[in-house]
This record gives C-alpha cells, sequence and structure tokens, in this order.
C-alpha cells in the first residue's frame, strides 16, 4: 500500500516536471524568437484572417495524425479516435523536451495498454517514419527543381544523387519492415521476442495507405505555412516559389535539434531558403515561429489538462 502511494506521488511529480518544463521551454523560445522580432515588425500589414486560418487546420492536422497511428496498432490495440486524439495532443507536451520530439513516439505508447508497450512502439514508430519518408521524398523533388535559386558550392548531381539513394533506401526499407522479425532473429539478444510479430502483421496495402495518411497531412500543414508565409507579406510568384515550401521541411527535418535550439533552426532555415525569393527577413522568422506556434505549443499547452493519464510507474 505504501508502495502504491510512492508511485503516485513519484508520478505526480513527473507531471508537474514536464508540465513546468513545457511552459517554461515555450515562453523562453517565444520571448527570444517571436515577441523580440514582433517589436522591429511591421504588424499592421498582417493578415490576420489567414492566420486564423492557419490555426483551425491544427485539428486537421493532428487528427490525421491521430487516425494514422490509430490505424497503424489497431491490430493489436483498438481505440476511439478521441482517444487517439488526446493520447497525440499529450504526446506532443511529452515529446516537446526530447531531441527532434522523438519522445512523442513512446509517450503515445505510454498512454495506451501498458503490456503493449513495445508492440505499440513499433507500431507507431512505422507511422512516423512515413511521415519522415513523404517529407524527404517531396523535399527532395522541390529542391531538385528549385536548387538553382540556392548558392550552394557543393555539385548539384553529386547532391541529387546522395538525396536520391537516400529516398529510395529508406522507401525499400519501409516497405520491407514486415521482414524485419527474421532479421531479429538471426540476433541472438532479440530471437523469439514476440513483440517483433507487430512488425510482420503490416501488409503492403497498409504501409502504403500511411504514407497516403502522411501525405494528407503534409498538404495540410504546407497550406498552414504558406498562409502564415501570406499573412507576413512573403509572395510566392511562380510554382518553383511555392515548391520552397517542401525544400524548407526537407532541410529543417535533416538537423538534428531540442527545444531549446528548435525554433531557432527553423527560423534559420526559412530565412536561407525564404531568403531566395524575400529580403523580408523579420517577417519571414516571424512566419516560421507562428508556424511553430500553431502546431506545437499550442497543443502542448492543450496537452497539459490530460498529464493525469501519464504514468511511469505502475499504479495499484
Amino acid at each position: 500500500m505504501k508502495t502504491n502511494k510512492l508511485y503516485k506521488y513519484i508520478n505526480l511529480l513527473f507531471r508537474i516536471i514536464i508540465g513546468v518544463a513545457a511552459v517554461w521551454f515555450i515562453y523562453i523560445k517565444l520571448k527570444d524568437n517571436f515577441i523580440l522580432n514582433l517589436q522591429h515588425a511591421n504588424i499592421e500589414g498582417v493578415n490576420y484572417a489567414l492566420i486564423i486560418l492557419a490555426v483551425l487546420m491544427v485539428f486537421i492536422n493532428w487528427g490525421i495524425e491521430a487516425m494514422k497511428w490509430r490505424y497503424a496498432i489497431r491490430k493489436v490495440e483498438k481505440i476511439s479516435f478521441l482517444k487517439a486524439f488526446k493520447i497525440t495532443i499529450t504526446g506532443i507536451t511529452l515529446g516537446l523536451i526530447t531531441p527532434n520530439r522523438i519522445g512523442e513516439i513512446p509517450a503515445r505508447a505510454l498512454l495506451l495498454d501498458k503490456n503493449l508497450f513495445k508492440e505499440n512502439t513499433l507500431k507507431i514508430s512505422v507511422s512516423s517514419f512515413s511521415q519522415v519518408l513523404i517529407t524527404l521524398l517531396l523535399g527532395g523533388f522541390g529542391f531538385l527543381l528549385t536548387q538553382d535559386k540556392f548558392n550552394i558550392e557543393i555539385d548539384s548531381v553529386l547532391i541529387n544523387l546522395i538525396l536520391f539513394l537516400l529516398v529510395f533506401g529508406l522507401l525499400l526499407f519501409y516497405f520491407m519492415v514486415n521482414k524485419m522479425e527474421v532479421v531479429f532473429n538471426k540476433i541472438k539478444y532479440f530471437r523469439d521476442k514476440a513483440f517483433f510479430n507487430a512488425l510482420s502483421e503490416f501488409s503492403f496495402i497498409e504501409l502504403l495507405n500511411m504514407l497516403i495518411f502522411s501525405f494528407l497531412r503534409y498538404v495540410v500543414f504546407s497550406l498552414q505555412f504558406w498562409l502564415v508565409l501570406k499573412a507576413f507579406g512573403i509572395s510566392f510568384v511562380t510554382i518553383n516559389d511555392l515548391l520552397l515550401i517542401p525544400v524548407c521541411f526537407m532541410f529543417a527535418s535533416m538537423i538534428p535539434t531540442i527545444l531549446i535550439s528548435e525554433i531557432g533552426v527553423r527560423g534559420s532555415v526559412a530565412l536561407f531558403v525564404f531568403g531566395t525569393i524575400s529580403d523580408m527577413e523579420i517577417q519571414i522568422i516571424l512566419a516560421s515561429v507562428l508556424l511553430w506556434l500553431i502546431n506545437v505549443a499550442l497543443p502542448a499547452l492543450a496537452g497539459l489538462g490530460n498529464l493525469k493519464s501519464f504514468k511511469i510507474l505502475k499504479e495499484r
């Protein structure tokens, strides 16, 4: 009985630490990257209607993500869409202080059946990997058509070859993930670990469907970025200009970050990419930070309300 009470206090302490850390990090980054830049920008010309539309689309963005990983785990554990959405939002909060927010994956699994933690983690990982693939695939295509805009001193043929091999290799790995159980069984430590069956359960159609989910979500947050950039007066004259959006996402995804540096990296990448079509540097940085605020900070704050469901230690 005493042990159970101790576990409850430890879980409560973890929730408090995570909640305070999330709020504090959000405040620090907004103070340093958003509020200071906002003071030097002409906010009178901002189209707030476009920003409101981008904010409303956050429900579609994370709703599709919830549908995707719910679809991925359905053979292991069946949950409602509403529960999946709540867990998705809470996962953002819990993953906020981890590198590249990788903690979102185990956080979601921890909020499900603890006895199925490993299986769910594997399936959710594959679901998240499909989003990475779409980001690289569309970003690589965008870069192929816009690389003349960048002053890069590396042979473009070499860059294109590396991108092609990277995307092709990852696609091949993704569609062969259901064969990984055979590979792991050849390693003594992993041999006969039943939870690897979770990987073999994926069919080609299921893997393809998750890519489609990821593509739909990609379209949504790309449209959000376009709306925010337009709201700050960044003009897109040609189709090639629009292709800079997937290029920006690709570059940003390739750079390892933690929350302390994430917004700075995103702002720098956006400035590097969109600086090729506009000299409105402050507005570009503001748009990048605002997109992070809309899609990460706001859901993370909303996820604080469901932290009570998060338990590191099992209570009886």
